[in-house]
């Protein structure tokens, strides 16, 4: 990533949570209906940099219950992540060669998960954070970058939403590097 701290592999093979606090699009009709996007389940790492992992959201819209009961599920999908080194002057510390670069593959998904498959490029990331580049595609095309500002913790903890201001680095770079002008708070 741009810090050279860490690649988006290292970031995200990690046993942590991942929160999805902001971002420079929206693709549903309301934004509540993907709010508290996260990865909240440590991954299931294999050598060849792909990873199983799960990503999970609220829908305040949805109507969709538990047979039986008044439980409204959050919608869940599990992909398959393929890290790659996006080219050879992505280079890290030690010049090894930094997987930054995502794709994804569905393995399944329930309760009306309809989020766009990941596919992302790692534009930093440091122990905290991380800003991906959005690179799937949706019908709403825009000549800007679309970001996703994410945050790391432990898998029990939530987000100190107070401690992701202008003066964190990461944010600073979210707010530099990407169009922020119609940003979205996602984690709420």
């Amino acid at each position: 990533c741009a810090t050279g701290s860490m690649s988006g592999w290292d970031w995200l093979s990690r046993r942590q949570k991942q929160v999805l606090l902001r971002r420079t699009y929206n693709f549903t009709g309301d934004p509540k209906d993907s709010i508290c996007v996260q990865a909240k389940f440590k991954p299931i790492v294999y050598k060849n940099h792909t990873l199983e992992k799960t990503f999970t959201y609220r829908n305040m819209s949805s109507t969709e219950v538990i047979k039986d009961t008044v439980i409204q599920p959050w919608p869940v999908a599990k992909f398959f992540l393929h890290f790659y080194a996006v080219n050879d002057t992505t280079k890290g510390a030690r010049g090894n060669a930094l997987f930054n670069y995502v794709n994804s593959s569905l393995i399944y998904s329930a309760f009306g998960y309809h989020l766009p498959k990941p596919e992302w490029l790692f534009a930093y990331c440091d122990d905290e954070c991380a800003v991906l580049k959005v690179l799937s595609k949706d019908p709403v095309e825009t000549d800007s970058a679309k970001c996703e500002l994410w945050v790391s913790m432990k898998i029990s903890e939530k987000p100190h939403i107070h401690k992701w201001n202008e003066d964190h680095p990461c944010v600073r770079y979210f707010s530099t590097a990407c169009y922020t002008q119609y940003s979205t708070e996602v984690y709420d």
